[in-house]
């Protein structure tokens, strides 16, 4: 209980990465080698504000207990700042920058952007460690055509061309570049993606992966992930994706759909680890929006990364007569952190469920005060209205409230976060009161798993056809307190874990 105690009084989330002080950002370099997931991020120690990056280092083993490590890759002057970029494991040494003193799976690559006022530059350094100490290319940069907005390399091996592709935003053209290279060192242009999806303002941190699909593990699909903000339907930052084929030299879109890998505010930069050692692919996000996160409350540091996401794709049917491919996202195993639980509800000792006069509450538990936790929901689909409502409180009555409203064609999900609920005196003017999903009605249940983490919500709907990733902000502590209620009969509430991992570093 001490170690709750103590999460407590940070209000820091227990399984979402947060960075020790400072403002954190976009996830950057996820490599997976000799059993250690390595997780790099954008981090300006100094303050909580974005300002001037450097990359922050952290590891794990199992995606759900982090180790932090000190700066891996640190700004070359006061002038220049690292951006984002990716990691790659060289074991061949096609860089020829290694020796037989390092072991293939210690050669790990990074490439990244380099910013100076009114300049941005790929730049290439090298870890003979493992990835936890880095040095530069002598003759950086290694691909410059002079453009102040040209940044967020990801790099991957594309083995029926024998090279490697890097893919990078030309963010104010509105393009995506694809590079190759025998040697991570010289590029050359191959082509460019554009005119697909919402262009917003710029567009930031591609990422260009295979990702196998949901029955059969041997068929994949190529993934164009693609940020951009602000300018997102929802308003802020999002991250959209396109799904089709590359042949090591242009992405061709199937379809040129629009397609949203979150529907919440506050999943953004999403990326996936290169080397994954079961050949699946596996991403995080960045659990905030460009819109308020420098403004959001904080006294040490801004912002978490949001839970580690297994992907996969699968034919979701849109409505009776249309099925569409699509990604799908679900958390990683949390099973080694789930306290033992007999998952029987009890009684409700401290607040107020506040729910409406019309409803029936079928499920009340008092958790142990960790503020992180989890549930799910079976909803009855129909042709009549019907509602559920989940109130996510602390124990001076302060919560967050799901509201499932059932209609004939779908379901609505909102997210009610404003201060009149929350308690919390913290206002800005675009972090919306409400949030909304939709999830149409193609089956005769409604699947629902929503994990509740300190300050933020991820809700994963339909086995993971639809996520919902949103922060709230509780005033006098976090939620320990869940209350389902419904206003006509069909609802079932299982599998409610506390969650509560012993951190290694806090």
């Amino acid at each position: 209980m001490a170690v709750i105690a103590q999460r407590q009084g940070d209000h820091r989330p227990a399984l979402h990465f947060t960075p020790r002080t400072g403002f954190m950002n976009d996830p950057n370099g996820l490599v997976y080698t000799k059993g250690v997931w390595h997780l790099y991020y954008q981090l300006d120690d100094q303050q909580l504000v974005a300002g001037r990056p450097e990359w922050g280092h952290a590891t794990s083993t199992d995606l759900l207990h982090w180790k932090r490590h000190e700066k891996a890759i640190k700004a070359p002057s006061e002038h220049e700042s690292i951006w984002s970029g990716c990691c790659v494991l060289d074991c061949n040494n096609t860089s020829g920058q290694f020796d037989e003193s390092t072991g293939p799976d210690d050669r790990i690559v990074a490439i990244f952007t380099l910013h100076t006022q009114g300049h941005q530059t790929q730049n290439v350094a090298f870890s003979s460690d493992g990835g936890y100490t880095f040095t530069g290319h002598k003759h950086n940069p290694v691909l410059d055509i002079g453009w102040a907005d040209f940044r967020d390399p990801k790099v991957l091996w594309h083995a029926p061309s024998n090279q490697w592709v890097m893919v990078v935003a030309k963010c104010h053209q509105f393009k995506i570049g694809f590079y190759s290279s025998p040697d991570l060192i010289h590029w050359h242009h191959l082509s460019d993606f554009e005119g697909s999806g919402v262009r917003g303002y710029q567009y930031e941190m591609p990422n260009l992966v295979q990702v196998p699909f949901d029955d059969d593990n041997q068929r994949k699909k190529w993934v164009l992930f693609l940020s951009v903000g602000p300018g997102a339907p929802l308003g802020g930052s999002f991250t959209q994706y396109f799904l089709g084929e590359f042949d090591g030299t242009i992405f061709t879109s199937d379809d040129h759909y629009l397609r949203t890998a979150d529907l919440g505010k506050d999943w953004y930069a999403a990326q996936t680890w290169f080397n994954s050692p079961d050949g699946q692919a596996y991403g995080i996000g960045w659990a905030s929006n460009w819109q308020y996160c420098n403004r959001v409350p904080a006294e040490r540091y801004r912002s978490a990364m949001s839970l580690p996401r297994k992907f996969s794709i699968r034919e979701v049917p849109l409505n009776e007569a249309t099925k569409s491919l699509s990604l799908i996202s679900r958390p990683v195993d949390l099973n080694i952190v789930r306290m033992a639980s007999d998952d029987m509800p009890i009684a409700f000792t401290h607040g107020s469920a506040n729910v409406k006069p019309s409803t029936e509450v079928i499920y009340q538990r008092h958790m142990r005060g960790s503020g992180s936790f989890e549930f799910k929901l079976k909803i009855k689909s129909g042709t009549s209205s019907a509602g559920v409502l989940v109130d996510i409180a602390n124990p001076s009555g302060h919560s967050v409230r799901l509201d499932f409203v059932v209609e004939r064609e779908g379901m609505f999900i909102s997210m009610d976060r404003g201060g009149i609920r929350t308690g919390s005196s913290w206002h800005h003017p675009l972090f919306d009161d409400k949030v909304c999903m939709w999830v149409p009605n193609t089956q005769s249940i409604y699947d629902v798993h929503v994990i509740v983490d300190a300050y933020v919500c991820e809700l994963f709907a339909m086995d993971g056809a639809y996520a919902f990733t949103n922060t709230f902000f509780l005033q006098d502590g976090v939620a320990s307190i869940l209350s389902v209620s419904q206003d006509t009969a069909g609802t079932e509430v299982f599998d409610v874990h506390e969650l509560c991992p012993l951190q290694r570093d806090r």
